[in-house]
């Protein structure tokens, strides 16, 4: 699906500068000039708060536990409540949110171009009908959904729903854009959810061809068929 190929791999959330959710939008965040450093304790802090109000269901929460440093990076061990465990990011001033499996030389390097004058929103997620199970998506998982997607006025873009054909990928390899990568955690098998994706999750600046024009914000209605 190539329509939902990443832009420039695993970028993070980016919300507005005046915010202090793990999105804010940012210029310059890996010149250390300019980066305010959190502590650690600070930093797991804000990560879990950020995880636990925008990307997951209800019902699923998670605990973050050791933070160590990794490239210049905060490293997080995150403790989903049903006993999955996965590894993640943040910049250390707290502002960008990264999966595990990424290449951090080509994420900095993105988030370096980020504009800063432009306004955003958050990842948004809403269950529109629960899934099954107790398995839940984390990361590393390789999952098959059926999926909409349409602009803010409507206009649809992409569906497997029409063409028939469900798409597989694995989370966490860069195969799918951000707002996938963060607002897919934590589905069961037979969910349904909705995704209000920000533009800098999704194409950014670039859009995609001539069905997703610049700075779009996208809308998705994902199933998840299962996790295999």
């Amino acid at each position: 699906m190539k329509k939902i190929a990443l832009m420039a791999f695993l970028l993070a959330a980016t919300i507005g500068l005046s915010g202090c959710t793990l999105g804010d939008k940012i210029s310059g965040i890996f010149n250390k000039n300019k980066m305010v450093v959190l502590e650690p304790e600070a930093a797991k802090t804000k990560a879990q708060t950020y995880i636990n109000e925008n990307l997951l269901p209800e019902g699923i929460t998670v605990a973050i536990g050791e933070v160590t440093e990794e490239s210049g990076l905060y490293k997080l061990a995150i403790n989903f409540s049903n006993g999955n465990k996965v590894d993640s990011y943040m910049t250390k001033d707290g502002k960008q949110f990264f999966t595990e499996g990424m290449d951090m030389n080509k994420a900095k390097a993105s988030a370096d171009t980020l504009p800063t004058n432009e306004p955003t929103m958050e990842l948004k997620t809403e269950i529109i009908t629960e899934g099954t199970g107790e398995a839940t998506v984390k990361s590393g998982d390789s999952i098959t959904v059926d999926y909409t997607g349409t602009l803010e006025d409507g206009t649809k873009f992409d569906s497997s729903v029409d063409s028939g054909q469900p798409f597989t990928f694995t989370i966490g390899e860069g195969t799918v854009i951000q707002g996938w990568e963060q607002g897919l955690i934590g589905m069961k098998v037979g969910e349904e959810r909705k995704l209000i994706i920000p533009a800098e999750l999704g194409y950014g600046a670039q859009g995609q061809g001539p069905s997703i024009p610049p700075n779009s914000n996208l809308l998705f209605d994902v199933k998840l068929i299962s996790i295999n």
